[in-house]
């Protein structure tokens, strides 16, 4: 996994905390998760655990079509 200065630097910093510190943290990262889901469901915003996916392009030669024979 790759990641960032600022993620780096993020993860650091949290290890530095005190166990109550994190406690505190993660107790305030976990309200603003249930705000912020709470907020999209007003705006009629689906909440799923499932990513969104590319549509995928249509080829009309892949298209089923009906085989006609003589």
């Amino acid at each position: 996994m790759v990641l960032s200065i600022e993620e780096q630097r993020l993860i650091a910093d949290f290890r530095r905390l005190t166990p109550t510190g994190r406690d505190e943290l993660l107790a305030q990262a976990a309200l603003l998760s249930r705000t912020a889901g709470s907020d999209a469901l007003q705006q009629g915003e689906a909440r799923t655990n499932q990513c969104p996916l590319k549509p995928h392009d249509v080829r009309p030669e892949t298209e089923p079509s009906p085989l006609v024979t003589e």
